[in-house]
C-alpha cells in the first residue's frame, strides 16, 4: 500500500520544513506546541499529504479518537503525521510543517516516506525540533543544543553543539533519512524543567519559535507568545511561593546546576499519546500539587 495519502499539491517556493512530533521527544509539548503555533500563526495554510497510520501505529497506544453528538457519531480521527504548506506571500520562501505522533512500528519506512514528500515538494532545509527533561529552572533563559549533518549548519545556526551519544527518537531517525537523501537538516532540542512534568512550558516553545524565525529570515509574530509567557512564569512562581522555602532551597540547586545539553535525553520522555498541545496559562488547575509532589518527592 501506498503510505502517503496525498491532496492537491500546493505551489510553494523554495521551501523550508518545520517538522516536529509528539510523544518521547516532545517533553512538555515543547516541539509539538511550536511547530502548531507557527502554522496557526498563518493564514494562508493548507494541509497536502499525511501518513497512513495503520503500518506505523500501535492503536492501543495511540487510539482513535469519537466524537459523538446526542448520541449520533459525527467523526473518527485516526492518529496520523500530516504535511501543511504555508504561503509567505511578503517572501520568497515558504514553510512546510509536519506533525505528528512518533510512530510505533517500522521507523526506517516511516522515516524515508516522509523524507520522500519533502523532496518532492523542492524542501532544501529540514528543521527538526524536539525537547527534553533536563536540570534547568523555569526562571532560567532556554538554551537550545543543535544537531546538524554537516558542522557548517551548526556554526551557522548559533546553537550549542552536543557530543551526546545514546538511545534516539523519531527526530533522530528522519534526520538520518534527510542525510541520505542529501537534504540538509538540522534539530534543535530545548531544555524542560523536570518539576513541571506534563505541564506547558511557553518559554521553551518561545525559544524555539525565536529560534526557527532567525535561522529561516522569516519573520514570525511571537507577541502572543511573550504574553503567555510572562503569565505562566507568574503562575509558577506563585505555586512554588505557596510551596514553601524547603522546595525553593531545591530550586535552587538545580538551577546552579551545570548539566550538559541533551545530557539526560535518553531519559527524557516517555508518554507515547499524542500531545495536547495547550499554552493556555490559566489551565493545570492541579500544578502546584504536581510540583509539590515531584520535589517532596525527589529532595
Amino acid at each position: 500500500m501506498d503510505v502517503i495519502r496525498r491532496q492537491q499539491q500546493p505551489p510553494v517556493r523554495r521551501p523550508i520544513a518545520i517538522v516536529a512530533f509528539g510523544g518521547w521527544n516532545d517533553a512538555c509539548d515543547v516541539a509539538s506546541t511550536a511547530a502548531n503555533f507557527v502554522i496557526d500563526a498563518h493564514d494562508a495554510t493548507s494541509t497536502f499529504a499525511e501518513i497512513e497510520p495503520d503500518p506505523f501505529y500501535d492503536f492501543q497506544q495511540h487510539r482513535p479518537v469519537v466524537e459523538i453528538d446526542n448520541g449520533v457519531s459525527q467523526s473518527l480521527t485516526w492518529p496520523s503525521v500530516s504535511f501543511t504548506a504555508i504561503s509567505r506571500l511578503n517572501d520568497d520562501r515558504d514553510l512546510i510543517v509536519v506533525t505528528g505522533p512518533e510512530p510505533n512500528f517500522r521507523w526506517k519506512t516511516f522515516a524515508r516516506s516522509l523524507v520522500e514528500v519533502l523532496d518532492d515538494m523542492g524542501v532544501e532545509e529540514v528543521i527538526l525540533v524536539g525537547a527534553y527533561v533536563g536540570a534547568i529552572g523555569h526562571r532560567q533563559p532556554v538554551s537550545l543544543a543543535g544537531v546538524a549533518t554537516d558542522p557548517v549548519s551548526v556554526i551557522q545556526s548559533g546553537l550549542e553543539s552536543s557530543n551526546y551519544k545514546g538511545p534516539t527518537g523519531i527526530v533522530g531517525v528522519v534526520q538520518g533519512a534527510c542525510k541520505e537523501a542529501g537534504i540538509r537538516s538540522l534539530s534543535m532540542w530545548a531544555a524542560t524543567p523536570p518539576y513541571l512534568s506534563g505541564n506547558p512550558f511557553p518559554k521553551a516553545v518561545l525559544a524555539i519559535v525565536e529560534k526557527i524565525s532567525d535561522i529561516t529570515n522569516l519573520h514570525i509574530d511571537t507577541s502572543e507568545l511573550i504574553t503567555i509567557d510572562a503569565e505562566y512564569t507568574e503562575k509558577v512562581d506563585d505555586a512554588l511561593e505557596e510551596a514553601g522555602s524547603d522546595i525553593n532551597e531545591y530550586l535552587e540547586e538545580i538551577e546552579s546546576y551545570d548539566e550538559p545539553l541533551l545530557g539526560s535525553l535518553a531519559s527524557s520522555w516517555t508518554s507515547v499519546d499524542a500531545p495536547s498541545g495547550s499554552l493556555d496559562p490559566d489551565g493545570g488547575a492541579d500544578l502546584v500539587d504536581e510540583i509539590v509532589k515531584f520535589l517532596e518527592g525527589d529532595s
